[in-house]
């Protein structure tokens, strides 16, 4: 029997099953997704594991789960062939009995009888879970789930196919009392800075917070680095002090607080069809580009063709609106874009050295200088140049400061 956890942060493994995916021939999307929900329920996945249709493997990676989450979540394996040996793998684990329940055997039959299939006596294995599961209706599939306990820990069993799989897990993440977290980690996304620098820079931020119980992660993402503070603090004037000191330690680098690139950014802009204070008005621009080679102009025209598509289907409802509500704060009567990049040793095509690229934004009559120093990594640079262009021009819209002008 299993010896109860001390009180501590939430925690989970995942463990996909399945040689197909230890084979390649699928990838596991299930693995990926249910960690973002969990992640979304306040829940720290600790490790991942995909393992073989073998018995002794996936008790031996439950095991290991058990050993250092407090959920454990093993997906696929729960099918009416005699490689789906999932359930019993995990009972091995557990030290529990198996137990047929006809709750799930009566649902297996309807659905198949309603499918005009035969009920095969293989079908039996699927009514079979470990003694004491809380069951896991599956309104897709035969394949039933289940929630064991033990210990204080939980062992959660989800069959495979993803439009099966992902709906009971929503379901398993609430019957274990775990719900959507409050607030998500502060994360930041940032731009012309290398890796090492952004995570001295956060680091000294977290040596610098008495209190601070957070931890920082860090993904390069090109051409963005990203943030994410994991924890937190005991005090909430301290996770906002925090905040505050990583903030500034990356101020001059950050793109944006919810994930999204720079051009997704500048999209909201673009295809907004009135202007408010929160979303700022459309945006209408005139671009020369010899950074980018064309990539932000085709780009930029795309959006504006929707926006323009956008704009007329909704003439008649803003014609409406305009009787009643005051006109928005119009947007700038022009905005003007210079791009330019200085190939330091290589080039757009010989990747090497690096690129000094220069966004010059003119709005209402100022002009905003942004500049910026790229590793010519590959290809890619000119996707990263798009990126700084529509950065800039965000910048230049909230009147950011300009840098190196």
């Amino acid at each position: 029997m299993l010896e109860p956890l001390t009180p501590a942060p939430r925690t989970a493994c995942v463990i996909t099953v399945g040689d197909e995916l230890l084979r390649g021939e699928i990838a596991d999307t299930n693995g990926t997704e249910a960690s973002r929900r969990l992640t979304a329920h306040g829940i720290a996945t600790r490790s991942r594991h995909t393992v073989a249709d073998d018995r002794q493997d996936i008790s031996d990676a439950v095991g290991h789960g058990l050993g250092q989450a407090w959920l454990v979540l093993v997906i696929g394996g729960l099918g009416p062939t005699s490689d789906d040996v999932t359930r019993y793998a995990v009972g091995h684990a557990l030290g529990l009995d198996m137990e047929d329940r006809e709750e799930a055997w009566d649902a297996v039959c309807r659905r198949l009888v309603d499918l005009r299939i035969d009920v095969h006596p293989d079908n039996r294995r699927q009514a079979r879970f470990p003694v004491g599961s809380v069951l896991l209706p599956n309104a897709h599939g035969t394949a039933w789930g289940a929630t064991v306990t033990v210990g204080g820990r939980h062992v959660v069993l989800l069959p495979g196919p993803p439009k099966e799989c992902l709906p009971m897990l929503d379901a398993a993440l609430a019957g274990v009392g775990a719900r959507p977290a409050a607030t998500a980690d502060p994360r930041w996304r940032t731009m012309g800075l290398p890796e090492p620098e952004v995570a001295a820079r956060v680091d000294a931020a977290l040596k610098a917070t008495p209190g601070a119980r957070a931890t920082a992660g860090y993904c390069w993402r090109y051409p963005y680095v990203d943030v994410t503070l994991h924890g937190g603090a005991e005090r909430s004037d301290t996770a906002a002090a925090l905040t505050e000191l990583v903030g500034e330690a990356l101020a001059g680098h950050v793109v944006g607080r919810d994930g999204r690139s720079a051009g997704e950014r500048l999209a909201d802009r673009v295809t907004s069809a009135r202007g408010d204070s929160a979303a700022g008005a459309p945006v209408r621009l005139t671009i020369e580009d010899s950074l980018s080679h064309g990539r932000f102009q085709q780009w930029y025209e795309g959006l504006a063709a929707e926006a323009a598509e956008a704009a007329e289907a909704a003439e008649a409802a803003e014609a409406a609106e305009a009787a009643e509500t005051p006109e928005a704060d119009g947007s700038p009567a022009g905005i003007h874009v210079a791009a330019t990049g200085t190939w330091h040793t290589g080039s757009p095509t010989d990747h090497r050295g690096s690129v000094a690229m220069t966004c010059r934004v003119t709005v209402d009559g100022t002009t905003h200088t942004y500049r910026l120093d790229e590793p010519n990594l590959g290809p890619e640079v000119l996707d990263g140049a798009a990126e700084f262009i529509a950065w800039s021009v965000l910048r230049a819209l909230d009147a950011e400061p300009a840098s190196g002008a």
